[in-house]
């Protein structure tokens, strides 16, 4: 074999050696930023299903205080109702930006299940409110009423977590 035709196979096999060598190391990029992709979206999902979960138990425990204190002999009536305020712009406020954020960062079905669980919190504030406005005998049948919406929003929290950790697991 001639030199200058074993240097140009030479240089042929070094071409198609580095291009293949090339086209790996390109695939094995795509797949490094592929995976770092799914792990930003799921740490995104996990922040936002987390602070919607705290937001609802933060509002979840005021409620529970609000519907004790009610039933309680000689509540100050006057302070419950400011307290009821406040539980309603915490539903409005953080708690209802935690549920945007899960709208759009989870999955239709978590979504939907946010949803449930801040109805089920808006009808208990809607509860204990119409309590304190009754003032007497009927308030504590009303209390009833709030504490069955409480245990219904303990129930849609725990429905809530235990879907967003398999969302989050995948």
């Amino acid at each position: 074999m001639d030199s200058g035709v074993a240097a140009v196979m030479g240089a042929a096999v070094g071409v198609v050696g580095t291009t293949l060598a090339a086209a790996v190391a390109g695939l094995s990029a795509q797949r490094q930023i592929r995976a770092e992709h799914r792990h930003w979206r799921r740490q995104l999902r996990r922040d936002a299903y987390s602070a919607f979960t705290a937001k609802a138990d933060e509002l979840h425990k005021s409620l529970k205080e609000i519907n004790a204190e009610l039933i309680r002999p000689g509540a100050d009536l006057d302070a419950l109702r400011e307290s009821v305020a406040g539980a309603r712009a915490s539903l409005h406020g953080g708690l209802a930006d935690a549920q945007a954020t899960v709208e759009i960062e989870g999955p239709e079905k978590l979504a939907r299940m946010a949803e449930e669980l801040c109805r089920s919190l808006s009808a208990c504030i809607a509860a204990i409110s119409g309590a304190t406005l009754r003032q007497g005998a009927g308030a504590v049948t009303e209390t009833q009423g709030a504490r069955r919406f409480l245990d219904h929003a303990s129930s849609k929290r725990s429905q809530f977590v235990e879907h967003a950790r398999k969302t989050i697991d995948v």
